[in-house]
């Protein structure tokens, strides 16, 4: 099958099309034909090794990379139910060291419950852009930060992958929500449908004088020793990096009236569902920028590697 093809850690550039052993199909996965990919800052440390690249994907070397995907089944394990070939379906693949598949590629093979119902109206680039991030927004909020209606949120980074989806499902859970984001991209913040929007250079953390219940570090820029005193007693900082100094933090968080956690992600049907019915009803922006075919790929990926981009690029892999 054609691929984006990894043949060694290295720069963006290193990437190549080619030709790769499509995924086969077990008793309990479904093969997916892929009609649209996302990037996303997971591919650009799988790509250079970095920054804990070699525990997001397999090393075998070469290997097709991308996590989100949107497509239409093609083939249905035998002991598979609740999924048919012809479906048309989302999701995104796991993060690990033992993932050997990519979705920069024709093809993937996937848990039937890892994957959401694409709604008709909904392109396959605003699904697939919506997975990861999608998720990872809503699972943060949801599960680690234990959001309710009425609460506030703050999102550091609201003008991001994981960020500008943040705003808005915090929005969706009924939450007043306050984001961070550069002067040149409040504007977009604002176009989310978030009516306080600060700028970090200007007003940085400490000198912030009000609490929140959640502090979502979408941008994972900070750390829990700056966004404890912006919490709400028995409020909640996330991340999305774990790290030595995380994890120290939720050792200290043990003995306070206030929490600290990071997401890890999971591509899990329901939670697809969800993102998928907020889409339609116009609770969601995709917040797609710009769609790049398979063959410019690496000019995806250096455009969000340049830091300039609001909201996320989707990849086109039919061509």
């Amino acid at each position: 099958m054609r691929a984006a093809i990894l043949d060694g850690y290295g720069a963006i550039e290193s990437l190549r099309i080619g030709e790769i052993e499509p995924p086969k199909v077990a008793d309990r996965t479904i093969l997916v034909r892929v009609c649209a990919a996302s990037v996303n800052p997971a591919d650009l440390k799988v790509i250079s090794g970095k920054d804990g690249g070699g525990f997001l994907h397999a090393k075998n070397f070469p290997t097709a990379i991308g996590f989100d995907f949107s497509g239409v089944v093609e083939q249905v394990g035998a002991n598979v139910q609740g999924r048919a070939v012809g479906d048309e379906v989302f999701g995104h693949l796991a993060y690990s060291p033992s993932s050997k598949q990519g979705s920069f590629a024709e093809l993937v093979a996937v848990k039937p419950d890892a994957v959401g119902i694409k709604p008709p109206g909904v392109r396959h680039e605003d699904a697939a852009a919506a997975a990861t991030v999608g998720c990872t927004a809503l699972q943060g909020l949801r599960d680690r930060g234990r959001l309710k209606s009425g609460q506030r949120v703050f999102v550091n980074g609201a003008s991001g992958g994981v960020g500008s989806y943040a705003v808005q499902i915090a929005a969706a859970l009924g939450a007043d929500v306050t984001g961070s984001a550069s002067a040149a991209k409040a504007s977009f913040v604002h176009s989310l449908g978030v009516e306080r929007v600060i700028d970090y250079r200007e007003t940085p953390l400490s000198s912030l004088n009000e609490t929140f219940d959640v502090f979502f570090d979408a941008a994972s820029m900070s750390s829990f020793g700056e966004a404890k005193r912006l919490l709400n007693r028995g409020g909640a900082y996330v991340t999305l990096l774990p790290s030595a100094s995380v994890f120290g933090a939720m050792v200290l968080s043990l003995f306070s009236s206030k929490r600290c956690g990071f997401v890890t992600v999971r591509s899990r049907a329901a939670d697809l569902d969800q993102l998928a019915s907020w889409v339609v009803s116009g609770a969601l922006n995709t917040s797609v920028e710009e769609i790049f075919p398979l063959s410019d790929i690496h000019t995806a990926l250096s455009a969000l590697d340049s830091g300039r981009v609001r909201g996320k690029l989707a990849v086109r892999i039919e061509e």
